[in-house]
């Protein structure tokens, strides 16, 4: 997954997500976009794997991240999992977008 989703020569943010979308080769994709915050999001899988990309915008450029998480994680690997992302400042639906499990899943092992 080193395709890097600001070097698309694209004009709209539609266009740029579809030709990511293309080049990696992700399934299932889903996309999000908060103008709130400035926060847009295209996750998906790929072999086994579940990617997600994220841009923020601050104040004078951007920051993209790339996670990448395996999709069959036994159940202690994902309450650690799930503990350690909480703790980086990640929200419970960014988290279950990541690990491509339900936001109650997220809110259940955060409890234990």
């Amino acid at each position: 997954m080193s395709n890097d989703l600001m070097r698309t020569q694209s004009k709209d943010i539609l266009n740029a997500i579809n030709n990511f979308v293309s080049n990696t080769g992700l399934n299932d994709v889903k996309t999000t976009f908060d103008s709130k915050t400035g926060i847009a999001s295209v996750i998906g899988n790929k072999d086994g794997f579940q990617y997600t990309t994220t841009l923020t915008k601050h104040m004078n450029g951007v920051v993209q991240t790339t996670t990448q998480f395996a999709t069959n994680l036994g159940k202690e690997a994902l309450i650690s999992q799930i503990k350690a992302l909480r703790k980086q400042g990640y929200k419970q639906q960014q988290i279950a977008d990541m690990l491509k499990i339900s936001q109650a899943t997220v809110s259940k092992y955060l409890r234990k």
